[in-house]
């Protein structure tokens, strides 16, 4: 299945026009916050990119001087938008690691629908940004069971084979059935962990229906009575990655926004990751689940400039 983004490839880019019109924007007094929108939207990331670098040859730094002129949730909106994709992420997997205690939350959401790939490229860049291991740093900021299943997460050592195997379906759903009756050990746990880590997303979902025609309710009954806290949460969201990749973000998108205030860091972070995958996708299944549009969701929980940034992203 093919999804799409909402950012597309700009045909007619031109990096030494982009440079001008975000100087122009930011010279003089005051600062033209509809232009620098414009230009960003109408750009990819990787474009976005030559931009920076065209930008250094008139002897300024193009995020230096955004720096200066913006501020608060816009500003993080604009310099998110000139973040390398995986840059961005990694950013966000460090600072869940910041403050007074461990953003597992943030954690989940980002590792937890990653392919084998994709995990490969966030736990080398982390590496390679920090001088320290990825693994290693969740062994020391996570315990027990969630913390197993993190550390098995970030190895990478998801099946890349897209075929699926009906009688490897049928074993891996006896033990997860094994695994979740009775009094659950450690082994137990371990069973959950490397089938839901190590199989393939096409794998499992045919694992997940062996399930329940073996157990006579879903996969999602067994974990919910069978475990709670984090570990829960990261299993349920493993499992919502393979059935509804989609309804995953659309999910998370909503939760940013419900209750009181905003959870501004996590809204960026998927809205511009998405942009140029599925943000397309994703407004529709949002739609689906919630009986709103995105962007009518956004509009209501943000405000200014900040807002019609969002609000270009999702509808351009």
């Amino acid at each position: 299945m093919s999804y799409e983004g909402t950012i597309r490839l700009n045909v007619d880019f031109d990096a030494k026009r982009s440079c001008s019109r975000f100087r122009k924007a930011m010279k003089g007094l005051g600062t033209d916050f509809n232009a620098i929108t414009r230009e960003l939207v109408a750009n990819q990331n990787i474009q976005r990119q030559e931009i920076k670098e065209e930008y250094k040859k008139t002897g300024r730094d193009l995020i230096e001087d955004l720096k200066d002129e913006l501020a608060g949730t816009y500003e993080e909106a604009v310099l998110a938008l000139f973040e390398a994709p995986y840059d961005l992420l990694v950013s966000a997997i460090h600072h869940a690691f910041s403050g007074r205690g461990t953003d597992e939350k943030a954690l989940i959401d980002i590792l937890c629908c990653r392919t084998a790939d994709e995990i490969e490229s966030l736990r080398e860049l982390y590496e390679k940004r920090y001088n320290e291991s990825l693994d290693e740093r969740l062994e020391s900021e996570l315990s027990g069971e969630f913390s197993m299943l993190m550390r098995s997460l970030v190895g990478a050592d998801r099946d890349q084979d897209l075929t699926v195997d009906a009688a490897r379906a049928k074993t891996d759903a006896q033990t997860l059935y094994d695994a979740g009756v009775g009094n659950k050990d450690e082994e137990d746990t371990e069973d959950f962990i490397t089938i839901l880590n190590s199989r393939s997303y096409p794998q499992l979902q045919e694992t997940f229906e062996e399930y329940l025609r073996l157990a006579g309710c879903n996969i999602e009954e067994a974990i919910e009575s069978e475990f709670s806290g984090d570990m829960q949460k990261g299993l349920l969201a493993i499992v919502q990655r393979v059935r509804d990749p989609l309804g995953f973000y659309a999910e998370r998108l909503n939760q940013t926004m419900a209750g009181a205030g905003t959870d501004d860091e996590a809204l960026i972070r998927i809205i511009v990751s998405r942009s140029e995958i599925d943000l397309e996708d994703i407004k529709g299944r949002y739609k689906e689940m919630y009986g709103n549009e995105l962007a009518d969701d956004v509009r209501d929980d943000t405000q200014g400039e900040y807002q019609k940034l969002l609000l270009a992203i999702i509808n351009n």
